[in-house]
């Protein structure tokens, strides 16, 4: 497993005690989140922590992790933290049922909930998903077919469509790659 052992520690903070573990994918690194019994997060960005022995779900999750990103998984069954307005929740509700290998629109997802004309923010509901990957928000684009905004970079957003084979390898031109 390409998980990160010698960042996994905890932070204790005003929420408590939380675990952190880093797993290594084809996009860069993926560090998740626990409080020990959900996954509360997953970033792009580091999230320190001490050494601690990691529980048993965010274990789980980085092995679930690792066996997406070689392309073994194609849904994640794991506890998450899910929290927000009424909105963000309908609209987490459907990033979840977005099949892998497939994706949809911002106004698609607008049209289920309140109608097109609310498609910017249900893009805004996306920007804010404090578990990419886990909630594919990566799975939605824009009404013209285009990748637009994604929290790891347009980049990460290509490479997961990519894995995924929801789009055929180098569709769009890679002047936003790293």
């Amino acid at each position: 497993m390409a998980m990160q052992q010698e960042r996994d520690g905890t932070l204790s903070g005003l929420f408590g005690r939380m675990y952190v573990v880093a797993v290594e994918g084809p996009i860069g690194k993926i560090w998740m989140e626990s409080d020990g019994a959900l996954i509360t997060r997953s970033s792009f960005e580091v999230i320190s922590g001490r050494n601690a022995k990691a529980p048993k779900v965010l274990l789980e999750a980085a092995r679930q992790m690792d066996q997406y990103f070689k392309r073994r998984r194609k849904n994640f069954e794991l506890p998450l933290q899910l929290h927000g307005t009424q909105f963000r929740e309908l609209v987490r509700e459907r990033l979840l049922a977005i099949p892998y290998g497939q994706t949809t629109t911002y106004g698609t997802i607008a049209r289920t909930i309140g109608g097109k004309a609310i498609a910017r923010t249900v893009g805004q509901a996306c920007a804010t998903n404090p578990l990419p990957i886990l909630v594919p928000c990566h799975r939605v684009i824009a009404g013209n077919g285009l990748l637009t905004g994604y929290v790891g970079g347009l980049w990460r957003k290509q490479g997961l469509l990519e894995l995924e084979g929801a789009i055929p390898p180098n569709l769009f031109p890679r002047r936003h790659m790293r």
